[in-house]
């Protein structure tokens, strides 16, 4: 099956706000290229005050709302109490993607507080989805998919998806690799003057000989491969103004360690104008998975 071995259905946490319904309908397109279920999901506190429980209410409109985005597919709904990161991240043990609305908490306050949508991207052991958008929700369309790569094994893992993901929407799939001189071992005074060409060239060919496998797998998948100068949150969000859906391997740091260290999935979860997919590396066995 490759680096990725994927789970079944996909699970969309609704909150009863319009970013969490744009996610229902999005995943609902992508579920339906890919065959697969909607299970739409709201957490509640396992106690309430006063003995209300506005469940029902929520998913019924986040059912509409997908009703209203495709002409068919398959619609689950469940009601678990508890924490809605922890209950959205055992549920991602089955699931073959999440699907969540953007995140309502600033970099800075994710170090500081819990946000659900970083803390499940975190921690998942299925791709994550964060709804983003600056015009609000649209289909699946024409737009590439970009997946950043980096020859790591998270890079890997978005590779696959990415791949999956573009063949089951019809789209152009674009595979960037990031660097700057800091990142080579001719990093120097000397190194402003260097001709980059070769080096260019080099890390282009290394991302066609890395995803030749999937190639041979997607055939009809059109790819092109760039390797651009400059740090991967900063190329990539550029990228999400014309892109469907960015894909990135995640080595799930907590919000402060990205703080310090530089993460480019927790710069897009807070700043992307295209959803994004969050993919961390994991080993479960297809049994394990279904």
């Amino acid at each position: 099956m490759g680096t990725a071995n994927v789970g079944h259905g996909i699970v969309v946490g609704i909150d009863g706000s319009d970013s969490a319904l744009d996610a229902a309908r999005w995943a609902a397109c992508v579920a339906r290229h890919l065959g697969e279920p909607i299970d739409l999901v709201h957490v509640h506190p396992p106690t309430s005050d006063n003995g209300t429980d506005p469940s029902e209410a929520v998913l019924t409109a986040a059912e509409a709302a997908v009703r209203g985005a495709v002409d068919w597919v398959e619609v689950r709904r469940s009601t678990p109490s508890g924490k809605p990161d922890r209950v959205l991240t055992d549920l991602s043990r089955e699931a073959r993607m999440i699907v969540l609305g953007h995140t309502t908490t600033t970099e800075w306050q994710s170090m500081v507080r819990r946000s659900d949508v970083v803390s499940v991207a975190n921690h998942a052991e299925c791709p994550v989805v964060t709804w983003r958008s600056r015009e609000g929700f649209q289909p699946p369309d024409g737009r590439p998919v970009v997946v950043g790569v980096d020859g790591t094994e998270v890079s890997a893992e978005a590779v696959e998806h990415a791949f999956t993901t573009a063949a089951a929407l019809e789209a152009p799939l674009v595979a960037i690799h990031t660097w700057t001189e800091q990142s080579t071992l001719t990093y120097g005074e000397g190194s402003r003057f260097t001709d980059w060409t070769a080096y260019v060239e080099y890390r282009r060919e290394e991302m066609r000989s890395h995803t030749s496998g999937h190639t041979e797998r997607f055939p009809d998948v059109e790819v092109s491969y760039r390797v651009e100068r400059g740090k991967p949150d900063i190329v990539l969000l550029e990228e999400s103004k014309s892109a469907q859906l960015v894909v990135v391997g995640s080595h799930g740091r907590s919000p402060l360690a990205a703080a310090v260290v530089g993460s480019s999935s927790q710069g897009l979860i807070h700043h992307s104008c295209c959803p994004v997919m969050i993919c961390r590396a994991h080993h479960r066995s297809e049994t394990e998975a279904h």
